[in-house]
């Protein structure tokens, strides 16, 4: 069977000795998104029929969108269901830290085809950046009834396994051992954690938070029915626990990490995102 173009395009890769998302954005824009498409579960490929070398649907449909500029250090790849489609059912957005090392800096995967709470937007149409900055109060409310965990605009697809084995193969490809992400939610921390990682920083402050969910806690002793996101028995679940807490001054802290055999080397792969 002839090897996919992301295949031979690492090949390729190899030879050149990249080692930044810079210089593989500087690369011919055929073999740059060829290597981008790496960053794609082959799952999600095969859900859509998409052909990853060329990003299109049997219909002929562009589908798979990169956008690499040749004089930045970031990226970003999504794939849609439909080219008309508000969402895509995946974002990645990746960059180089400061610490020249790869970042996902931003996961989004989700269900097109399932109910959409405007979460992301303002009563005035401002962007809330998913919750973190500003609060559609209203919206969210829905999207917890509706079972639904903050950040999410519609239900997930239960890909972030594959997102990180994709992000690990991305790794491979720029010869580094370890990339990182900033988890924006607590139950995203705890989604690392259920896919095999630990943490590089933030053990203490989710051990903290745990602590004091426990009777007699602060955050417990907050769950006393004053909104719909304080509610007795929301300690019980991930998903409670991150409601409760959300917008409050108590980040989930630095990313879980996860180690990986690699020939001749150890990745420590770390990161959270949504499912």
């Amino acid at each position: 069977m002839a090897e996919s173009a992301a295949v031979a395009a690492g090949r390729r890769m190899a030879g050149l000795e990249i080692s930044s998302i810079r210089e593989l954005n500087g690369l011919p824009p055929p073999l740059c998104e060829a290597l981008y498409t790496r960053l794609v579960p082959t799952e999600l490929f095969d859900r859509l029929g998409i052909d990853p070398r060329t990003g299109e649907s049997p219909r002929g449909e562009r589908l798979l969108r990169v956008t690499a500029p040749p004089d930045q250090s970031w990226a970003r790849v999504e794939v849609r269901a439909s080219p008309d489609d508000r969402d895509p059912l995946l974002l990645v957005d990746v960059e180089m830290s400061p610490f020249s090392v790869p970042e996902l800096s931003f996961v989004q995967i989700t269900d097109p085809s399932s109910e959409r709470f405007a979460i992301d937007r303002d009563r005035d149409g401002q962007d809330t950046l998913f919750g973190t900055v500003a609060r559609n109060l209203e919206e969210e409310e829905r999207a917890l009834r509706s079972g639904l965990a903050p950040g999410q605009v519609r239900r997930g697809l239960r890909l972030l396994g594959g997102v990180l084995d994709a992000m690990q193969d991305f790794c491979r490809l720029l010869g580094k051992e370890v990339f990182l992400v900033e988890p924006l939610f607590y139950h995203s921390a705890l989604g690392y954690e259920r896919h095999g990682c630990g943490y590089l920083l933030g053990r203490e402050l989710m051990e903290e938070i745990h602590r004091e969910f426990d009777p007699g806690g602060r955050l417990h002793a907050a769950l006393d029915g004053s909104s719909a996101f304080r509610q007795r028995g929301f300690d019980r679940t991930v998903r409670g626990r991150s409601w409760a807490i959300h917008g409050q001054d108590v980040p989930p802290g630095r990313p879980p990490r996860r180690r990986v055999d690699v020939p001749g080397r150890d990745l420590l792969m770390s990161g959270a995102g949504g499912d």
